[in-house]
């Protein structure tokens, strides 16, 4: 694998999707607002593995209106190994369409990076990690389609690295019930 060359953005997220073609317009579209809405560079990588129907024409309709969009053809398991050797970002997110996981947690996970660690998991959604240190550890990044084994993998070659590592599980939302007892004043009045 050639060694990362300049880095020219914030961040670098890869979009792995094969026969995706209903989800990746939607995901892209939501990463790109969550990322511009955070006032971050980024250029996002969408690793098609092999793809036989439309989702790559789908995800090009895109480009028009986002030039931080590329496309990369891969072989069948290979998509993240294949974008992160093109990657330019500081930071690199591997995100799978098929996950659908929510971006909220990953403004914590780039904190986590600026306070000094190399890989941040969130909770087998998706890897936030430094391009430049966690070079070493791409070996890990050729697995099947599941997000959680591949983040153990992963994880499990940093630290054997020495990487400093860390997994992070972003909260589920409180139900309606503990959050309406929570109001200072009540919505609706009492007789």
């Amino acid at each position: 694998m050639k060694r990362p060359h300049l880095v020219d953005c914030d961040i670098t997220v890869v979009v792995r999707t094969c026969d995706d073609e209903e989800r990746v317009g939607h995901v892209v579209a939501r990463i790109i607002r969550h990322l511009r809405a955070q006032e971050l560079s980024a250029e996002i990588l969408v690793a098609d593995e092999g793809s036989g129907d439309n989702t790559l024409a789908v995800a090009a309709m895109l480009k028009w209106s986002h030039p931080e969009i590329e496309f990369l053809h891969s072989e069948p398991n290979h998509g993240y190994s294949d974008a992160c050797a093109r990657a330019r970002g500081r930071a690199i997110v591997l995100y799978d369409v098929r996950s659908d996981a929510p971006l909220g947690p990953l403004g914590f996970a780039l904190e986590r990076l600026r306070a000094g660690l190399d890989v941040v998991a969130v909770g087998g959604r998706y890897l936030v990690f430094r391009r430049t240190t966690s070079w070493r550890a791409f070996d890990a990044l050729v697995q099947r389609r599941n997000q959680q084994l591949l983040e153990r993998r992963f994880l499990r070659r940093a630290r054997g690295l020495g990487l400093k590592c860390t997994v992070t599980h972003p909260r589920r939302r409180t139900p309606w019930t503990i959050l309406r007892d929570t109001f200072r004043f009540p919505l609706v009045a009492r007789p």
